[in-house]
């Protein structure tokens, strides 16, 4: 690297700066040299003139003052002084002797222009004998200005010459950094591409240093990445599996790679300055005539050009290669097109192999022709669906009219009942679950109707870690078979008068309901269902009116059962009604299959209109049912269970309903009577609202739960077990809570305007808080009675959480926000996950009483009891334990720092009311308010 001096402090300014300085610095140090040296000079030589005077007036004053005063000669000194003056040398001069009597005077001591007065004593001989006054003229002076005169001028000369040469040393300074700059230039362009010029001045010759340097830097980094991308171009060409012939303008060969070369069958060396059409020589497949070079037409229009098909190379040692290249035009920075680069592969392989596909595609096709098959093939990568021309016939298109060019295009003429088989059939086989995909759907044709299609087909290519990527089928048409099978099973499964399914496929059904049932304990019935006094039609309208009343029968059936059920027809007026999967509890099932009944009755009871006719006849139906499953009971056997049922029910007086089993008649009967009790008590207000305290440990009331109560007017108090379950199962729940929702607000509205600090608990059934207008509910509740809402505690219990835990955490916050309070009922008995403690807006949870029942003696009660305990004062939720009856639970709790407690031993639910009253009388009461004894 060349590096040059560092530069003085005068290069560090622009360089019209440096000359303003270099000129100004150079006149003022000449003119202050040449002022200083004028004043010492002429000091000097006034100084040095006087000196010659004094040493001739000295003598001459001093003798003549020295004889005695007889002897001395006054006149010689006054014209020796006369003439002293008049020479103009001397201004004036005054002789006095040691007496101060002054006895010569010539000329003038008045001061003027001239130099000042000098005095000086006359001695002889060491003892002074006078003394003299005298002042200098100026004529002297003036000479000596004009001796000055000159020699400022060659000063000047002097400063000039001197102001020249430091210009010329200046200059030289610049030359030498201009050098520099220009032997950096020169070491770069010999290739030494890290010199440097070392130039740090601030100036304009400084700065191109700098840029120069930074040229140089970037001139550095791009030369060496154009080195190391020329290397990676040249291995990349001499790597890639395709030959590559670069040529100049004129078609003279400039490059092979070593593909080019094997593929040639020239080298590199010999094939260089040659014209291409000597080393490639092309020719058509198929006609045996020379192929053009494509090099010579990219010259001629500076586009892209590709062979043509069947091209065959002839190498140098004679072999035939088929060969598909492009030639490409190469072109510099301006944009002039200066060569020409040419890309070419062997593809004799594929060429024969094309062939033969070509060939073995038209064997296929023919054999596709006679089989009445379509072909497809779809590319798993790109999901590119290609179809052949029977394919698009099949559907009644040609085949530039089919839509079908990716899978969504295919699923939209896909019947959507059809399309998740053929998906599932799909991925089964590109899973590898099965050795072929098929699957039968129905696709839109173009006149809009569908046809039925048997699509097979398999995997054809799959990648190196066996991922599917192409797979391949056909489709046939096969909706002349379905209609001829669907016309068969009609005949063999369904009764050609009705529609409806025949006794074969009904105990089919059974049989599989029934191994169902058995398999997930599921229970369900089948109704069986006759017409009363179907004969009196037949025999008084005719078998056409009967046959019409039949077939309005059947609908009727159809139109009043879920999918899942079935209707069929045994023959002449008896019907069956299969009711799988009603519920897993028996007598509910049983519910369920009467309610089915009961409607069916009625709606079979409406009038019918016979056709033709304006008369209108009724028909009442008997129907049995019986349940399964029953270990004991097979299909027919159930068959034969329904048909005595019905048979009791005919006996019995018809147009009835009759269970198989005469207990689970009573019990049927005896739930569908509670349950419309329970209708009536809504709508009559026979529900009482009951609160049992909830206290802290000194027994004082801080709390309530509300508690239903049924008084029943015939059957007295119905406990909450006995109706509960029922009203949950029939949906009446949700209107039962929300009366007690209302029932409880009221209660805390009331509590309120007595002054009694209550907060009340409601128990919300998981059906109640499901409800999607839940949350507004118990807005309007409030916004009704006007309660406190931080005084109204929710519980709810943890199955309401497995539901939807998403949605019952939304719904919790909503009502969180209103200051609505949130308590888990029966901790620990059923989800008891911590993840909803954390996430959920709790304010406390109550220990089920399961827990409670065996404190302080079972050890493992205890154990759960005191870690539920821990876990909710970790999590600053308050806990309430419930059905607390023994002293030593209720001391239990206290010690382990329980702050809630509900049982019978502090209080036993009683009217809302008198709990309230009782706590209002006890507010004015100095005695703090306590829950009363429990009574038996």
């Amino acid at each position: 690297m060349i590096v040059a001096q560092r530069p003085l402090w005068l290069f560090r300014s622009p360089i019209r700066q440096q000359l303003f300085l270099l000129v100004g610095a150079t006149f003022c140090a000449g003119v202050l040299l040449l002022s200083v040296w004028l004043l010492v000079l002429m000091r000097w030589a006034e100084t040095e003139n006087q000196k010659r005077l004094l040493a001739v007036l000295q003598p001459l004053l001093t003798g003549a003052l020295v004889a005695p005063m007889i002897e001395r000669d006054y006149a010689s000194v006054r014209e020796t002084a006369q003439a002293l003056v008049e020479s103009a040398a001397i201004q004036g001069l005054t002789i006095y002797t040691t007496d101060g009597n002054a006895v010569v005077e010539a000329g003038s001591l008045a001061s003027g222009t001239a130099d000042p007065s000098h005095g000086f004593a006359l001695q002889a001989s060491g003892a002074v004998v006078g003394r003299v006054e005298v002042r200098f003229s100026a004529l002297p002076l003036q000479e000596l200005w004009q001796r000055t005169a000159y020699a400022m001028l060659g000063g000047a000369i002097v400063v000039l010459l001197s102001g020249l040469w430091v210009l010329r040393a200046y200059a030289q300074a610049l030359a030498a950094r201009l050098a520099r700059l220009r032997h950096t230039a020169d070491a770069i362009a010999a290739g030494q591409l890290d010199a440097r010029c070392d130039d740090r001045g601030n100036d304009e010759i400084g700065r191109l240093a700098a840029d120069f340097n930074h040229m140089a830097r970037r001139v550095e980094h791009e030369v060496r990445a154009l080195s190391a991308s020329r290397g990676e171009v040249q291995a990349i060409l001499q790597s890639i599996g395709d030959g590559l012939i670069a040529t100049d303008r004129v078609m003279r060969i400039t490059y092979l790679n070593p593909v080019a070369e094997a593929l040639t069958g020239w080298s590199a060396a010999e094939a260089t300055g040659q014209s291409i059409a000597n080393v490639l020589r092309l020719e058509n497949a198929l006609t045996g005539e020379p192929a053009e070079i494509p090099v010579g037409r990219v010259i001629e229009t500076g586009k892209i050009v590709g062979l043509a098909n069947h091209t065959v190379l002839i190498a140098r040692d004679g072999r035939r290669l088929h060969i598909a290249d492009s030639a490409a035009p190469v072109r510099d920075a301006e944009g002039e097109l200066f060569g020409v680069v040419m890309v070419f592969r062997d593809v004799s392989e594929a060429y024969q192999l094309r062939a033969d596909l070509e060939a073995e595609r038209t064997r296929l096709a023919l054999a596709l022709k006679g089989a009445d098959l379509g072909l497809w093939d779809r590319d798993l990568t790109t999901d590119r669906l290609v179809v052949d021309q029977r394919w698009a016939a099949i559907l009644g298109y040609a085949l530039d009219e089919i839509p079908t060019r990716d899978t969504q295009a295919w699923e939209q003429l896909v019947h959507p009942d059809d399309l998740p088989i053929a998906q599932r059939a799909l991925q089964a086989h590109l899973r590898g679950d099965s050795e072929q995909y098929e699957a039968e759907f129905r696709m839109r044709s173009k006149r809009g109707g569908w046809r039925w299609i048997l699509s097979r087909g398999r995997v054809t290519a799959r990648a190196a870690d066996g991922r599917p990527l192409r797979i391949t089928g056909t489709h046939l048409d096969v909706t002349e078979r379905r209609e001829a099978l669907r016309e068969i099973e009609q005949l063999a499964f369904y009764d050609p008068l009705t529609g409806l399914a025949n006794r074969r496929l009904l105990l089919d059904r059974l049989g599989r309901a029934l191994a169902s049932a058995q398999r997930d304990g599921c229970h369900g019935g089948l109704l069986f269902v006759d017409l009363d006094h179907f004969k009196k039609i037949n025999d008084g309208l005719g078998h056409g009116a009967g046959d019409a009343v039949l077939r309005e029968v059947a609908q009727r059936l159809q139109q009043n059962v879920r999918e899942t059920d079935t209707a069929a027809r045994m023959g002449g007026d008896e019907f069956l009604v299969l009711l799988p999967e009603l519920d897993r509890d028996l007598s509910v099932a049983a519910s369920a299959a009467r309610r089915v009944a009961d409607k069916l009755a009625a709606v079979l009871a409406q009038p019918y209109a016979l056709p033709q006719s304006e008369r209108l006849v009724t028909v009442t139906t008997s129907i049995g049912i019986a349940l399964f499953p029953d270990r004991e009971a097979d299909a027919e056997t159930l068959l034969r269970r329904a048909d005595t049922a019905m048979y009791r029910a005919k006996a019995e007086g018809r147009s009835t309903v009759r269970f198989f089993e005469p207990s689970m008649q009573a019990e049927s009967e005896a739930r569908l009577a509670l349950e419309a009790d329970l209708r009536e008590a809504l709508q009559t207000g026979q529900f009482r609202l009951y609160l049992q305290p909830q206290c802290d440990p000194l027994g004082r009331v801080v709390g309530a739960e509300a508690l239903l109560r049924w008084q029943h007017p015939k059957r007295g108090w119905v406990p909450p077990a006995a109706f509960i379950w029922l009203a949950e199962s029939s949906g009446l729940i949700d209107d039962i809570g929300q009366w007690v929702l209302g029932e409880a607000t009221q209660w805390l509205a009331r509590c309120d305007e007595l002054g009694v600090p209550l907060r009340i608990a409601v128990n919300i059934s998981p059906r109640q808080f499901m409800q999607p207008d839940f949350p507004q509910r118990v807005r309007q509740t409030l916004a009704h009675s006007g309660a406190d809402a931080g005084r109204l505690v929710l519980e709810i219990t943890e199955n309401v959480l497995l539901h939807d835990p998403a949605q019952a955490a939304a719904r919790m916050i909503e009502l969180k926000a209103l200051g609505v309070r949130f308590s888990i009922d029966d901790f620990g008995t059923g989800y008891s996950s911590l993840a909803y403690l954390k996430r959920l807006p709790l304010s406390e949870i109550k220990i089920d009483r399961s827990f409670i029942a065996g404190l302080p003696d079972d050890s493992n009660d205890a154990a759960l009891t005191k870690a539920i305990l821990l876990l909710a004062q970790e999590m600053e939720l308050e806990v309430v334990a419930e059905g607390v009856e023994t002293e030593s639970q209720l001391e239990w709790l206290r010690t382990h720092g329980c702050r809630t407690i509900q049982g019978y031993l502090l209080g036993r639910p009683e009217p809302a009311g008198d709990l309230i009253e009782r706590l209002q009388r006890a507010s004015t009461d100095p005695a703090p308010a306590r829950a009363p004894a429990a009574s038996p």
